[in-house]
């Protein structure tokens, strides 16, 4: 599998801490960083055109839900907790750039995204979020990467887990809301029809507790993008190991919209292609380590 590794890097633009108190119950709190990219001249003959045919969002400010806990894509800073960092963070900060809009993160609960991009409480949702068919019958996306994913296992594989299938009779650590843990139930239920052994599935709150929960051997895998996967291999390469890409995930990650932010996401769809056309996309992802060769021609589910 590609050798990535996550490096920190700043957030492109200057960030301003404002209280918040947006999301449903079930989320955490915390602070917005507000993005302040500049609107007007600065941005490409491309962008103006794109401001230019969507005026309605040039100068607004959007509340962007996300879950800091997905090194690579976006995390909480170790250097400054009151900063988000990552690739979708750069990324992002590119788009409302070229849109011309600011926003702030409203920090979430994974599983408390999509529920509260629904209701109206947050105005996008920016989390490495998959494009699965069951969410695009719930939002709307703007596609800009596709994903891989593997397995995290212990250091030498020693139960020769490869694939989703082969979780039977083994245990998956997972958090809730996410496409990995439908996965697994799905295989779980497999198994059992097969005459085998059901999957024990270990839910945990996050990506970095899914991994202690390797780490520990309290779980013998977790399913994550093959980037995070192994930025964490390199943190501790002794004890865990990435395997090859799973050939049960090929999905596409966007930004969530709902589905009457019309404008909203017609005016990101063509910032996102222009970041893409200029090459800024394929430049982030080499800073975060992320595959440029992942970059996705963009497009709107549903």
């Amino acid at each position: 599998m590609p050798k990535f590794s996550h490096r920190d890097v700043s957030v492109r633009f200057p960030i301003a801490l404002l209280s918040i108190g947006l999301l449903a119950a079930g989320c955490s709190s915390g602070k917005a960083a507000t993005n302040t990219a500049s609107i007007g001249s600065t941005v490409s003959a491309a962008c103006k055109a794109g401001q230019k045919a969507n005026p309605s969002v040039v100068g607004k400010h959007y509340t962007v839900g996300t879950s800091p806990t997905q090194p690579s894509y976006e995390a909480i800073d170790p250097n400054d907790p009151s900063k988000i960092v990552g690739f979708d963070v750069d990324f992002l900060d590119a788009v409302g750039k070229c849109a011309g809009f600011t926003y702030s993160f409203a920090k979430s609960d994974f599983q408390a995204l999509v529920p509260s991009l629904q209701a109206g409480r947050i105005d996008m949702v920016v989390a490495n979020l998959i494009a699965s068919p069951p969410r695009a019958k719930q939002v709307n996306f703007v596609i800009y990467q596709n994903d891989l994913e593997s397995l995290l296992v212990a250091h030498g594989n020693p139960k020769s887990i490869s694939t989703v299938s082969g979780l039977c009779g083994n245990s998956v650590a997972v958090f809730p809301g996410t496409v990995q843990a439908g996965a697994a139930q799905v295989q779980s239920d497999a198994c059992t029809a097969a005459g085998k052994k059901p999957i024990t599935i270990n839910t945990y709150n996050d990506f970095l507790s899914c991994v202690q929960a390797v780490l520990t051997g309290r779980s013998d895998a977790t399913i994550d993008p093959v980037s995070m996967v192994a930025a964490t291999v390199a943190k501790y390469p002794t004890k865990i190991a990435g395997t090859d890409p799973i050939p049960e995930f090929r999905s596409q990650i966007g930004i969530g919209f709902n589905k009457s932010s019309t404008q909203l996401q017609a005016a990101t769809f063509a910032a996102v292609k222009s970041v893409q056309a200029d090459g800024t996309e394929k430049k982030l992802m080499t800073n975060w380590k992320v595959d440029p060769s992942s970059q996705a021609a963009t497009v709107e589910l549903p």
